[in-house]
């Protein structure tokens, strides 16, 4: 038995072609009904039908002169090109005026080069005198030809302005042909039916020939009206496409001498109005380098339609190059952001919105799309480059704020806020609730938050105080950066707050020299280092034994045994360690002793201790964690200090951004910080401060010529007694090598350590040196004292040169030191003014308790 599936699929085939016909039909019906030409030539071919003799002959001449002043126009160019075709009519206005502006000019010259001084005429007292008139000091100003040249220019462009917008409103579109030059055939062709569609009323035709004419004179009409050929023919002009990109970039980029040799384009792609391409550099120079201007040159557009930039994820050699090829002859006003954006932007379906001046500069606003373009992408650079803006660093002064996953705000900021600096204010340094202080300004006017301790109001000590932890803290900057300013206010912060600061100088002492007598605890060796981060440790440890016996309330106010959390004062203060040059511990020697255990005793500062009210604060100079080594006591820092305060100052790099900060790395570029403002002040305390996110905001810190001396007003925190013994002996006896250099506090400790090793169980035995309360009067003989507490190297090396030794070799036999011990001693006290050197000789100058 046959099926009907296949008729039946051959009749669904038909009747879908007829639809879609049908369909295609009513289209056109559509289009022509909404041509005026159709109802123009309708009401043409139809109307000699209805007319008498006298109006046909009136109409019938009418047309044919219409249609023979339209081939003469379509003939010959001339001033009817102000109507639509063939370009711009400004251009056939600008040559033909050329010669009418030019007698303008010489009659106005002609003008103010004519003598104006009315002549002399006798004065009462029979002398001539000169005659004032109404515009003497008019005619005698001397700026009346530029006043004059002033007014005609802006006149003269008032009027061009007014003309222009007036085409571009009134007339139709001027890439449309109706008023090229055609030659006498297509005229004719055009023209023609116009003188003769009149003329067949005159021809005795039955109804239906008229219809017909009629229907013909339709078509003719839509066809006229809507099918004009293009003023510039796409067949006359030569589209350029990837290959003539690609042979200019090698002419005039790509070249020995250019600004980018032996570079390519990759990826090139070409839209109708947009280029996209991806730069390679084959030699050591970054792909970015090249500007926009040469690539403008190069491709003949102009410069704000080129935008070179690169990528978070694309290495140095390569750059992400996009230009505009539409709009080649447009000019765009360049206080007109928002049409310069639209024109020229690089992030497609961008909006640049709400501009306004502001004291420094002026604000503005960009809205992304939904999709396509991320706050992530958008660069200062690009900003610049899209908006054409002046200056050789024009990147620099836009700074970028994220609103929100699709807005941000730009401030283009001519100069800049923070030039003039930030005076120290004590007030800024106290800690509010939330454990914030204020360490400066931002570039927005805002203070600069820097967070000490983080409060938790939940869980209170028994007397009502909210529980903290400390908050870990990382920067980094090139020398002269400004780092150390910064942590002068930190640590005037932390001395006026109640904390206990100590701080290992990985330059030796030579950042710190003003503090040594001001903080609890300062080391200037790498050995040092070490142990201040071993000492942090065992302190920690015994805070949390001592927390686990306390009470303290929850939310709801009843008491409970064992707290696991710390309460300032309850009953042992805040406290912070800081690491200067801490890469500098690292790096200088890998394999020296002290690396391991420091990185050890760090990490375990910074995983450990934050329930202790101890908190770590790291300085390097590569903005980079990864320079802190690859171990695992190395991750455990990087993974620390992304959770806590972050300061980038000015780096020897400009990819300040290209760092390796986890979670905290910046989501969008930022600009690098300059060495000096444009009025040539130094930049030094300028910083990106992070804020809880991922956001980073220019500002400066607080300075002050003497901030140690600021800090004395306020008393010194220190280790309660317990926590001192906890801490060893190398904190016991700080004071005996508080104002040694590096090298002798390095043998110093290393002998203190060895001592400490060598007493049986291993145990140090706690020393008292604070010295005892000696009445006004009495003279104490501590001679005893001498086996207890051993003069130190400097008093040794002094009373040697003071009993009559004078070389160093002479010195070292009478102390039994080192004779490299014995140099530095010396020279440190000559440097104190204990010592003076006479020819070769040492002399004592004072004495060395003096």
């Amino acid at each position: 038995m046959a099926t009907t599936t296949a008729p039946q699929k051959d009749n669904i085939n038909d009747e879908e072609d007829t639809e879609k016909e049908l369909t295609g039909i009513r289209a056109r019906v559509a289009e022509l009904q909404r041509s005026p030409g159709l109802y123009a030539g309708a009401a043409l071919g139809l109307a000699p039908t209805l007319m008498t003799d006298a109006p046909l002959l009136v109409t019938t001449l009418s047309a044919t002169g219409v249609a023979a002043g339209w081939a003469a126009l379509g003939m010959m160019p001339g001033p009817w090109r102000w109507l639509p075709g063939n370009g711009e009519p400004w251009e056939w206005m600008c040559c033909s005026s050329r010669h009418g502006y030019r007698r303008t000019l010489r009659r106005m010259r002609a003008r103010l080069a004519q003598d104006h001084t009315l002549p002399q005429t006798v004065g009462p007292d029979g002398l001539l005198v000169d005659t004032i008139g109404v515009g003497n000091r008019w005619y005698a100003h001397t700026q009346r030809p530029a006043l004059v040249r002033e007014v005609t220019a802006d006149a003269r462009r008032a009027r061009c302005e007014l003309l222009r917008a007036f085409w571009a409103k009134a007339l139709p579109d001027w890439n449309t042909g109706w008023w090229r030059r055609y030659s006498p055939t297509e005229m004719a062709l055009r023209a023609g039916p116009l003188a003769a569609i009149p003329a067949t009323g005159f021809v005795d035709m039955p109804w239906w020939a008229h219809l017909v004419f009629g229907s013909l004179a339709a078509s003719w009409g839509a066809r006229v009206w809507d099918k004009p050929d293009p003023a510039n023919p796409a067949d006359d002009q030569e589209v350029a496409g990837v290959d003539w990109y690609q042979a200019r970039w090698a002419e005039w980029i790509a070249c020995e001498r250019g600004p980018l040799p032996a570079s390519k384009l990759a990826s090139v792609q070409l839209d109708e109005d947009k280029l996209t391409a991806v730069i390679v550099s084959t030699t050591a120079k970054a792909a970015v380098a090249v500007g926009q201007d040469a690539v403008s040159i190069a491709f003949d557009v102009p410069p704000r339609a080129v935008n070179v930039y690169r990528p978070d994820d694309m290495p140095a050699s390569r750059a992400k190059l996009t230009v505009r090829l539409r709009a080649k002859a447009v000019e765009v006003d360049e206080d007109d952001l928002p049409s310069a954006w639209k024109e020229f932007s690089p992030y497609s379906g961008s909006e640049l919105y709400d501009v306004e001046d502001t004291q420094f500069g002026r604000r503005f606003k960009i809205l992304l799309p939904r999709r396509g373009v991320s706050v992530a992408e958008v660069q200062a650079g690009s900003i610049a480059q899209a908006l054409d803006m002046e200056g050789e660093d024009s990147a620099a002064r836009l700074h970028l704020r994220v609103l929100d996953a699709r807005r941000i705000e730009v401030n283009d900021m001519s100069v800049n806020p923070l030039a003039g600096g930030v005076l120290l204010d004590l007030n800024a340094l106290r800690m509010d609730d939330q454990g914030y202080i204020t360490v400066g300004r931002d570039i927005y006017g805002n203070p600069a938050k820097w967070r000490l301790l983080k409060f938790d109001p939940s869980r209170r000590g028994l007397s009502g105080r909210a529980s903290a932890s400390a908050v870990h803290s990382f920067g980094s900057g090139t020398t002269g950066a400004g780092k150390t300013s910064l942590e002068e206010d930190l640590q005037i912060a932390q001395r006026a707050n109640g904390f206990v600061s100590w701080l290992a100088d990985g330059k030796g002492g030579a950042g710190y020299a003003p503090w040594l007598s001001d903080l609890d605890w300062v080391v200037k060796s790498f050995y040092g280092a070490m142990l201040m981060g071993q000492a942090a440790n065992a302190v920690s440890e015994f805070r949390y034994a001592e927390q686990m016996t306390m009470q303290w309330l929850d939310a709801e106010g009843y008491t409970e045994n064992g707290r696991s959390f710390f309460v300032p004062g309850e009953p042992f203060a805040p406290m912070v360690v800081t690491w200067d040059e801490f890469n500098e511990m690292i790096l200088k020697d890998p394999q020296a002793d002290h690396v391991k255990p420091l990185l050890r005793s760090v990490s375990s500062v910074g995983r450990l201790s934050r329930a202790a009210g101890i908190g770590a604060r790291i300085w390097v100079q590569i903005p980079n964690l990864d320079s802190l080594g690859s171990d695992a006591s190395a991750n455990a820092i990087r993974d620390m200090l992304q959770s806590g305060n972050i300061a980038l100052f000015r780096t020897a790099r400009s990819d300040v951004d290209v760092m390796s900060l986890g979670s905290r790395t910046p989501e969008f570029r930022l600009s690098p910080l300059p060495e000096r403002f444009p009025d040539g002040s130094e930049t030094g305390g300028l910083f990106y401060i992070a804020d809880g996110k991922a956001q980073y905001t220019q500002s400066r810190a607080m300075f002050h010529t003497n901030p140690a001396r600021v800090s004395r007003q306020f008393p010194l925190p220190t280790l309660t007694d317990r926590e001192a013994e906890v801490a060893g002996a190398a904190y016991l006896r700080r004071e005996e090598y508080r104002h040694l250099d590096a090298a002798d506090e390095e043998q110093f400790l290393r002998e203190l350590l060895k001592q400490e090793q060598s007493k049986p169980g291993g145990k140090a035995t706690v020393i008292d040196i604070k010295p005892a309360a000696v009445p006004v009067g009495v003279d104490v003989d501590d001679e005893d004292l001498d086996e207890l507490v051993p003069p130190s190297r400097s008093q040794l090396v002094w009373n040697a040169v003071d009993s009559g030794a004078r070389r160093n070799k002479q010195i070292a036999e009478v102390t039994e030191l080192q004779p490299n011990n014995v140099a530095g001693a010396t020279k440190r006290l000559e440097r104190l003014g204990k010592l003076r050197k006479v020819e070769r000789d040492w002399h004592t100058a004072e004495r060395l308790d003096a």
